[in-house]
């Protein structure tokens, strides 16, 4: 959690106050912006995830060590895509030739997403980019998806007092999901499902062992992997079987070797962060402090 983040959740805590800033960032939220060469059109609706990148506040470090690391052969899988910032960055590399599969069941800002690979896409055909409304799980069948109407962003397969609203949604396997569109290697993973994580790399397990080279960009949030039936250490010993050598991401994209117990310890509550995972010739070529 960056100083942003701490002051918007944290100090801005009460409901009046959350409530004026709120609709200050839905006001000054434009249509579009820039970012990484990506045409990015934001949810005015969303004052957390859209605000945060209109004042050049969302996920800076993720970003930065997303364009190091990308690469425009890459076949890119984005769960919990939102409105589409990774896979639009994927798509604005130059020479981009490879695969993207999005998995985003939140209706409102799948819409935005599909909008945004669109205007993205440029040459490449329609067939390399797979939009998914179902949600990424380790079975296939039928889940409740409970919103938060104030943070797009903040949906989850549990429910919280922060969540008001519920949408009747899909779940699969990433696993099926590849399978089905006769993708065999995935390259970069990114994930970010509010605590789902476990569950989701879970089913993609095969997949993710049958990819010799491959980047994972996971969110890490020990409150949210508990509410959903795991533990922190479960889903770093799940990566770690999976072949991924793990890594806290820090200040201008640095990355440390992990430390389970301090990582662990930092990051209670409502605090979170990102870890990288690497293996393969992907893992060979990161700086590491």
């Amino acid at each position: 959690m960056n100083f942003s983040e701490f002051v918007y959740t944290v100090l801005l805590k009460p409901r009046i106050l959350k409530q004026s800033v709120n609709w200050i960032l839905k006001r000054i939220t434009p249509a579009r912006t820039e970012i990484a060469n990506a045409v990015l059109y934001l949810n005015p609706q969303d004052p957390v995830i859209s605000g945060a990148l209109t004042l050049g506040m969302f996920e800076n470090e993720e970003i930065a060590i997303f364009k190091r690391l990308f690469e425009p052969d890459m076949t890119f899988v984005d769960v919990g895509a939102n409105i589409g910032l990774y896979s639009a960055m994927a798509l604005s590399v130059a020479g981009f030739s490879g695969k993207i599969i999005c998995m985003e069941p939140h209706h409102e800002s799948r819409l935005f997403l599909e909008k945004n690979l669109l205007n993205n896409k440029r040459t490449l055909p329609d067939k390399n980019i797979i939009v998914s409304a179902m949600a990424a799980s380790d079975f296939n069948g039928e889940a409740v998806l409970h919103k938060n109407p104030q943070n797009k962003g903040d949906n989850r397969l549990y429910s919280d007092s922060l969540l008001e609203d519920t949408e009747n949604i899909k779940v699969t396997s990433i696993d099926k999901l590849c399978a089905d569109n006769n993708i065999e290697v995935i390259n970069f993973l990114k994930i970010d499902v509010q605590g789902a994580e476990s569950r989701a790399i879970l089913g993609a397990s095969k997949v993710l062992r049958n990819s010799p080279d491959c980047i994972l960009l996971s969110e890490f949030w020990p409150y949210g992997l508990s509410r959903y039936d795991s533990s922190s250490d479960e889903y770093l010993d799940l990566l770690q079987s999976l072949g991924f050598r793990l890594f806290e991401l820090g200040k201008k994209a640095g990355l440390s070797s992990l430390d389970r117990y301090e990582i662990t310890r930092k990051y209670r509550g409502r605090k979170y962060t990102n870890i990288v995972g690497a293996k393969g010739k992907y893992l060979e070529g990161l700086d590491i402090a």
